[in-house]
């Protein structure tokens, strides 16, 4: 079996694992950074700050985070954004001691007023249909809910409406509705639960979050559709359009169900994938998501959905991906002239023992492919480690966007 994807606990966890080449004999240690001082990165926040120095693992920031719901760690510049857009979120959701608006449509409703809102405006009751599309999309939702009752993380019945409501919440903050950030978590699903018990419909003045303008997909390609899903559609609904979109790729029932049910994926995660492997009608995407199946890790997860977006961009862009190829256990693309291109979710490139066994094994498999391969990363790498690299005949691009 072809292996393509992410699945250890971090990048420099999979490249331990690797059997070893040679490396070269000049190796560094993993960086560390000021956290003031890292592109998309704010070092603090009203309710965070950033530990300094924020470490690397040769392939991916790691930061400490502190703040009043705890201290935690986070893997990637990218999770990073994600946990500082969560954060912000959370600020809005706590204003509710100053929301009277809010306070006062639920007392009339006669719901008990609580802890948990923001600067919300709240339009008389309307209906299911009316905020969702009609009857048919509701119908749609109690019967996969049914369906994969035990399997998604919403209720079979979609909680007498709180999941809708946590859907359109998310929609307005910015954020996933089924982020794995506790503190958002709870106070996004308490808010929807006494919206969804007063009949309350959320909308209007949640968009203090600069930017926030609906669910936030760093995928080009597919960002605008997936958002729309994922406001319209239950966790439920989900899991059975992804079935069939992962179906037509040839990818066996059994792999789909693991994939479908694997909760180190959000929906969001697993739909934006799916959907960014839909767009490149490529070989390859099946055993791709044979090995995407087999992570139980976060940040293994969240990696294999950016590659995924990644490669579905630089598809759009340049139309030039031919297939997916597995080089040393890590995902490439074979180009339509036959080289071999790697677009990687990469922060902070170091020739570390681990990245050095790493690309020694890769380069012995990408022999066997003509012209020069290229690295694409979305960060930096260091001085060593595009020396080592143009050493080998790779040529090497930073700061990769599409």
């Amino acid at each position: 079996m072809s292996k393509l994807a992410v699945s250890g606990t971090s990048l420099a966890g999979a490249c331990l694992l690797l059997a070893a080449s040679a490396a070269p004999a000049l190796t560094e240690p993993a960086p560390t950074f000021d956290p003031a001082r890292i592109p998309g990165i704010q070092a603090k926040g009203p309710n965070y700050s950033i530990a300094a120095p924020v470490r690397s693992d040769g392939f991916l920031r790691l930061y400490g985070v502190r703040s009043p719901y705890g201290d935690f760690g986070v893997t990637s510049d990218a999770m990073m954004q994600v946990r500082q857009r969560e954060l912000a979120a959370i600020l809005e959701l706590d204003k509710v001691n100053t929301s009277d608006a809010f306070n006062k449509a639920l007392v009339e409703a006669g719901v008990a007023p609580i802890k948990f809102a923001g600067n919300l405006i709240i339009n008389p009751i309307q209906t299911l249909g009316n905020t969702l599309g009609g009857i048919g999309n509701a119908m749609g939702q109690v019967g996969s809910g049914m369906a994969n009752a035990g399997k998604s993380q919403d209720a079979p019945l979609g909680g007498l409406g709180a999941d809708q409501k946590r859907r359109e919440l998310a929609a307005k903050l910015g954020v996933d509705p089924y982020t794995d950030f506790e503190p958002l978590a709870h106070r996004m699903q308490k808010l929807s639960e006494a919206a969804a018990a007063g009949g309350l419909v959320v909308s209007g003045a949640l968009m203090a979050i600069p930017g926030a303008v609906g669910i936030v997909v760093s995928n080009v390609a597919t960002g605008g559709k997936v958002a729309d899903m994922m406001r319209d559609y239950s966790a439920a609904q989900l899991m059975d359009i992804n079935r069939q979109k992962l179906a037509a790729m040839g990818v066996e029932r059994p792999i789909i169900e693991q994939l479908v049910t694997n909760r180190a994926y959000t929906p969001l995660d697993m739909t934006s994938m799916v959907a960014s492997l839909e767009t490149i009608k490529v070989d390859g995407r099946a055993d791709f998501l044979r090995r995407a199946a087999s992570v139980t890790t976060r940040e293994a997860a969240y990696f294999n959905r950016r590659y995924a977006e990644l490669v579905a961009d630089y598809n759009a862009k340049t139309g030039q991906i031919a297939s997916f190829v597995s080089l040393g256990d890590f995902p490439f693309n074979q180009t339509r002239s036959g080289s071999v291109t790697a677009v990687w979710p990469v922060d902070a490139l170091s020739w570390t023992d681990g990245t050095a066994k790493a690309m020694g094994r890769i380069n012995e498999a990408v022999k066997r492919y003509p012209g020069r391969p290229e690295l694409r990363i979305t960060g930096q790498a260091t001085s060593t480690a595009k020396e080592r690299l143009r050493a080998m005949g790779w040529t090497v691009v930073e700061n990769t966007r599409f």
